[in-house]
């Protein structure tokens, strides 16, 4: 009986901790995203789908005071040694 308990637990544990898989990059007042920009100093958000991302990027723009707004979603990204990011893909709108 112990085992099974202490089985459950530690499985519910796990499904707390899950890693979001897509990262918000919001760039406020920007009509279009800057070759230099850097993605790191953008960071809005962090989510598991790439919808849910999307549609909170959107929803920035549109809740701004200006109206102007620009942002993508990073699959997967991770920092590397000099600080800088490093993303698997990026999007900036849903593709059906």
């Amino acid at each position: 009986m112990r085992f099974v308990l202490l089985g459950l637990f530690i499985s519910s544990l796990t499904a707390c901790t899950q890693n979001p898989e897509w990262t918000l990059f919001y760039y406020a007042d920007e009509a279009s995203i800057s070759t230099a920009a850097k993605p790191s100093e953008h960071i809005a958000g962090y989510y598991s789908t790439s919808e849910q991302c999307l549609m909170k990027g959107a929803g920035m723009v549109k809740l701004s005071d200006s109206g102007v707004g620009s942002f993508q979603c990073g699959q997967q990204c991770v920092a590397n040694d000099t600080g800088s990011l490093t993303c698997q893909t990026f999007v900036d709108s849903l593709i059906f």
